[in-house]
């Protein structure tokens, strides 16, 4: 029994193509095995493939605003269906006949000769389409059959107008030779590509490798009855193709969508681990802000203490004022006034008792607003954190991947966000009580002191 040719479009994810990250359908222990025919990034590819042509269209310009500085933003917002770059995957045989290793993890005979064919067809892809630029041609041999991702760039000549050189796929078939488009079924996509299915097919016959075009033979077939059933058969081939190429792109979406659920997993252990953080500043600042109203209410300055301070201020003076006697000086001038030595000790302790509550009454009252400042902030960044990490959980439940993404970021054994902060807050508080204890001890030593 004969094998098929896959030759579908890609979806062009180049950092997947050249193993910048492994996805889950990869085994690393092959990926030594893949080969790199050609590696040019695309903003060299387009310099190389329309540079010039950009430059001479710029030079003709007399006016700065019709000139262009990025042709690879403008291809990628044009209206005109055009893309940066096309891929096409190359594939001979599937899984079941061209598997890549045996179970011993030795590379099939099978693999061997179609890698053979499909390294052929990439080295000679350039020459037999010179207006298709290949930027990026990778052979994988580390998933479950041997294929080529193709990457290429189209480049049409002869222009009038604008500029002489332009992206334009169907321009760049025509003029390797292929008629243009009488039908969706006939146009220079589908030609090309029964083009290179034929040129495949003669490469594995060279390697004594059977293509069978989904088993149909013209032995007891009338002409007529072999086009009609070839016709059906291409057909099949386009619609193979496609369901092909939708499961590739199914593949790369669930690779895209787990490396997000990664991206999110980071995210949400950074949001948990400052959310863990603020609710210990703000328990330290409500600990601070405890200890700070309990110096106040000690030293007698909360405000429903004012009116009986007030009271005791003016039977002091009053007292200051009985122990003063008026004199007056025998030059005339500014009255005086004569203290007993022991009334003047006595005003002088209150003088400096009532400035030390003033001083700490200003002190403590710029500290509490401050730290009241602190707590508000602090509680709106936690307010934050805690509005992104529902969102996040929205997202998740909406693109239905909540039970993928507790299953990665959670074990059995690990504890849940909620009893991971509040076992940082018991720590938090703890600490703070131990420091609080500590703080009280060293201001009774010190008032003791005094």
């Amino acid at each position: 029994m004969g094998k098929t040719i896959s030759f579908v479009k890609g979806r062009g994810h180049i950092s997947h193509n050249n193993r910048d990250f492994i996805s889950n359908n990869v085994v690393p222990e092959r990926t030594n095995w893949n080969r790199t025919y050609v590696k040019e990034s695309i903003e060299t590819a387009y310099d190389t493939c329309f540079g010039q042509a950009l430059n001479d269209y710029n030079a003709r310009q007399k006016r700065k605003d019709r000139q262009k500085h990025d042709y690879i933003t403008e291809i990628r917002n044009s209206k005109n269906k055009e893309k940066v770059f096309y891929e096409n995957v190359v594939q001979i045989g599937s899984k079941n006949d061209t598997a890549v290793a045996d179970k011993n993890g030795c590379m099939t005979e099978e693999a061997v000769k179609a890698a053979k064919v499909l390294e052929k067809y990439a080295q000679t892809f350039q020459e037999r389409n010179p207006t298709l630029y290949l930027f990026n041609c990778v052979l994988h041999m580390d998933e479950a059959t041997p294929h080529l991702h193709m990457d290429y760039i189209p480049v049409a000549h002869g222009y009038k107008s604008g500029m002489e050189t332009r992206n334009s796929l169907t321009k760049a078939l025509q003029q390797m030779g292929f008629d243009k488009a009488k039908s969706r079924n006939e146009n220079e996509t589908v030609a090309w590509q029964k083009r290179e299915r034929e040129y495949l097919t003669e490469l594995c016959r060279e390697q004594g490798i059977e293509i069978d075009v989904l088993g149909v033979s013209r032995d007891n077939l009338t002409l007529p009855e072999y086009k009609a059933a070839m016709r059906k058969v291409e057909s099949l081939e386009e619609r193979a193709d496609k369901i092909k190429e939708n499961n590739m792109e199914q593949s790369h979406e669930n690779i895209q969508l787990k490396v997000e659920v990664r991206k999110l997993n980071a995210d949400v252990e950074q949001l948990e681990e400052r959310a863990v953080e603020l609710a210990g500043q703000i328990e330290l600042l409500e600990t601070k802000e405890k200890e700070q109203q309990e110096r106040i209410d000690k030293y007698g300055i909360r405000a429903d203490g004012i009116d009986k301070i007030s009271k005791e201020v003016s039977a002091e003076v009053k007292n200051v004022k009985a122990a003063a006697t008026p004199v007056k000086s025998i030059f005339g001038g500014e009255e005086y006034v004569k203290v007993k030595k022991s009334e003047w000790s006595r005003i002088v302790a209150t003088f400096e008792k009532a400035l030390t509550r003033n001083k700490l009454l200003d002190k403590y009252e710029a500290k509490i607003a401050e730290l009241e400042k602190t707590v508000d902030y602090l509680k709106t960044r936690v307010e934050k954190f805690t509005n992104r990490i529902k969102e996040m959980k929205k997202f998740l439940t909406e693109k239905d991947l909540l039970h993928e993404f507790l299953n990665l970021t959670r074990k059995p054994e690990q504890e849940t966000m909620q009893e991971r902060i509040d076992r940082k807050n018991a720590e938090v508080r703890a600490r703070n009580e131990q420091a609080y204890q500590n703080g009280r001890r060293k201001r009774e030593i010190y008032e003791q002191n005094i």
